[in-house]
């Protein structure tokens, strides 16, 4: 069964960081361009994971009317970044999300990014296997 695998066989490799001095609306123009459905990972300058940005995140940001280019990536990102190293298994995953009530997760090797695994990733590997 999948959820015994490495999540490595099941995270997304293409991903979009942000630097976490970039305002929103840079992040936000970014994430748009990318035509990303889940998040963004604020890097800091040697690359290393400071945080996440989703878009809910952007919407709760817009409704406190703050100003897109005067905030920045590090002030509205979730800073307690939850990791698994690639060889964790899905199913280890899955439970660290429900734990956290996360919808992504981030996967890190010697603290260098590898890749993020959302909910959509466990629904559509779970489709895939079940139809």
């Amino acid at each position: 069964m999948f959820m015994d695998r490495p999540i490595s066989l099941l995270m997304n490799r293409h991903i979009t960081t942000v630097d976490m001095s970039e305002t929103i609306d840079m992040v936000e123009k970014k994430m748009d361009a990318n035509k990303l459905s889940c998040c963004a990972l604020v890097v800091d300058s040697k690359q290393r994971c400071f945080g996440v940005i989703t878009y809910p995140d952007i919407v709760h940001f817009y409704e406190k009317g703050k100003n897109p280019k005067a905030e920045h990536a590090w002030e509205l990102c979730t800073h307690k970044v939850i990791a698994v190293n690639p060889d964790t298994s899905a199913r280890e995953t899955a439970t660290l999300m429900l734990e956290h009530k996360i919808h992504h997760i981030v996967i890190l090797e010697n603290q260098l990014i590898k890749g993020v695994v959302s909910s959509m990733d466990f629904v559509r590997e779970y489709l895939k296997q079940n139809t």
